[in-house]
This record gives C-alpha cells, sequence and structure tokens, in this order.
C-alpha cells in the first residue's frame, strides 16, 4: 500500500512536468503559426507596398511566413505534442490507478488487493516506455503546483 501511494504521488509530479511542457509547446505552435500568418498576411497588405522605404521590411515578412511553418515542421512540434499528450495521459491515469489500489483496494482482501496494485504498476511500466523528457524547469514547476495544492482532493482547502 505504501508503495502504491509513493508510486502515485511519484506519478504526479511527473504527469504535471508533462502537461506543463504541453502547454508551452501547443503554445510555441500556436505562435509559430499565428506569426507566419500575420507575417504573411503584412507582407501582402498594399499599405505597406504603397511605401518605398518598406521593401525590406516587406521582404522580411515574406521570408517569415515562408520559414515559421517549416520552422514548425523542422522542429516536430506536432509529433511532440502528440508524444507528450499520450505520455500526460498514461502517467495521470496510472497515477489513479496507483491511487485507487492504495485507497481503495487495500481495505479488500489481500488477493485483490494484490491483483489491483499489480495492475496499477504494469500500467506505470507502460507509461515509463519511451524516454519524454521535458525541461527541468517543468519538474521544478509540477512540485510548486502540486506542493500548492491544486491537486490537493480536500475541498475545503480550495474554497
Amino acid at each position: 500500500m505504501k508503495e502504491c501511494r509513493e508510486q502515485a504521488r511519484n506519478t504526479l509530479y511527473t504527469s504535471t512536468s508533462f502537461f506543463i511542457w504541453l502547454r508551452i509547446l501547443k503554445i510555441a505552435r500556436a505562435v509559430l503559426w499565428v506569426l507566419a500568418a500575420a507575417s504573411g498576411a503584412a507582407a501582402a497588405s498594399t499599405v505597406l507596398s504603397s511605401r518605398e522605404d518598406m521593401e525590406l521590411v516587406i521582404a522580411g515578412l515574406a521570408l517569415l511566413a515562408v520559414i515559421l511553418p517549416g520552422a514548425t515542421k523542422a522542429l516536430n512540434l506536432d509529433d511532440a505534442i502528440e508524444a507528450y499528450a499520450k505520455k500526460a495521459g498514461a502517467f495521470k491515469n496510472a497515477e489513479g490507478a496507483l491511487r485507487r489500489a492504495a485507497n481503495v483496494w487495500s481495505n479488500k482482501p489481500y488477493d485483490e488487493f494484490e491483483k489491483e496494485a499489480k495492475s496499477a504498476l504494469s500500467q506505470l511500466d507502460e507509461a515509463r516506455k519511451g524516454s519524454l523528457t521535458p525541461p527541468e524547469w517543468c519538474f521544478k514547476a509540477a512540485q510548486r503546483k502540486v506542493k500548492s495544492g491544486d491537486y490537493d482532493p480536500d475541498e475545503e482547502k480550495h474554497g
């Protein structure tokens, strides 16, 4: 039971850090696409093109409109977002299974508890396959978020 609680807590930190990094990746992708669209629109603008001294600005904007979508692809942001979304969900599911094993199944006969605990630990092993590693600051942010009580199920603490 103690192992299940400890692993559930560790998995909470991991899933939270993955969700934080996932949010950053999605924002980065959106910013790159919006900047590309805005650059293209500005480069095509008749307001800018009517001024002779804006040729370099227009060329730079047009270049950004072409380069930024390519940068999004080159950085494999879509693949990274998909991979982190899957792993974040897998760790969150494993966390729930471990927490239920510790808090619910531990009150059942040992055979039932053992079966559920093994299943939960198998889910955790499956979630750990692969080697996604968000930046260290994401884990530090996850620690602060968890310690702040955001994930504490005690409703009275949250108003």
